[in-house]
């Protein structure tokens, strides 16, 4: 058994624990409300990355605070990831970041923010976006009625790593 393979394989089985895990339904897709989208994302992310105190259900807004992903929450408090390592990267600017990179256990997990965005109009963090890294491959955890595999979209895309080098994505 090559490389290939076994990457094929750990992929797929990322997906189909997603679905296992009620992340992604496809049959129950059309009749979940994008409320319902939202909530089960943050959940997954209460659930892989949890913060220190709090939920991501609560949070108002993301922010790279020197090299540490602070939370706010909607009373001025904040909050930063359970395990700090997990951020790893930001598109944009630290007050203001465009997208946030987390990894557990080597996958990725792209955050992307955009205050007039179909999704992150709605959300009180401007969340547009959830997107889980597969083989060769992203899936949008938000966006389900469209695109549901994102070929390549986050390999054109600079993310600076937290150190400020720049944080290449395999792709």
């Amino acid at each position: 058994m090559d490389i290939s393979t076994i990457s094929s394989e750990y992929g797929e089985q990322n997906f189909t624990n997603l679905i296992n895990a009620g992340i992604v339904n496809v049959k129950t897709a059309e009749a979940v409300t994008d409320t319902d989208i939202m909530a089960n994302a943050k959940q997954f992310l209460d659930n892989t990355f949890p913060l220190a105190k709090g939920s991501h259900k609560e949070v108002r807004s993301y922010v790279v605070y020197y090299q540490q992903l602070l939370m706010f929450f909607a009373d001025g408090t904040h909050t930063g990831l359970k395990n700090s390592g997990q951020f790893v990267a930001l598109n944009g600017h630290k007050s203001e970041p465009e997208a946030i990179l987390l990894n557990s256990n080597g996958t990725h997990v792209e955050l992307s923010f955009d205050r007039g965005g179909k999704t992150g109009i709605k959300d009180q963090a401007h969340i547009d976006d959830v997107r889980l890294e597969g083989h060769e491959y992203w899936i949008s955890l938000l966006n389900i009625e469209e695109k549901r595999i994102i070929e390549n979209s986050q390999a054109s895309q600079i993310f600076t790593a937290k150190d400020g080098s720049e944080y290449p994505l395999k792709g």
